[in-house]
């Protein structure tokens, strides 16, 4: 179980950081270093920034108390992050860098699905 805490601790982490206060203090030189088109209206990219904290904070939450009944939907919830965003490339509404933030988010998902193992047979002899 301690992996898969860290795991989750150091996705939000990354969240709060990169895309979180990267996105909202830094709009312009987050887009521009990662190839993603914007206009002169940056409150959009601060409030995805804005979001995407939120999401970090809820994360680092989830390992911080050990809610082990949410492990399973932050798995769920990068790869369909990922899949989202990879839609929107082949839609040619994102440049390709947006691989990056997809590769992120479902290796994160991976890595903590492997440090699922035997995690809810451990649940399950904790509990009778």
């Amino acid at each position: 179980m301690k992996g898969t805490v860290f795991s989750i601790y150091v996705f939000g982490i990354y969240m709060i950081l990169i895309p979180g206060l990267g996105l909202i203090f830094i709009p312009e030189l987050m887009l521009d270093l990662f190839k993603l088109s914007h206009g002169d209206v940056l409150w959009l990219p601060r409030m995805v920034g804005y979001l995407a904290l939120a999401i970090g904070v809820y994360y680092y939450f989830i390992a911080k108390y050990k809610l082990s009944k949410l492990y399973i939907l932050t798995v769920v919830l990068r790869y369909v992050a990922a899949a989202f965003m990879t839609v929107l490339w082949a839609m040619g509404e994102v440049g390709v860098m947006i691989f990056v933030f997809a590769v992120v988010d479902a290796s994160g998902a991976t890595w903590t699905i492997l440090t699922m193992r035997g995690l809810s047979q451990a649940d399950t002899e904790f509990n009778q």
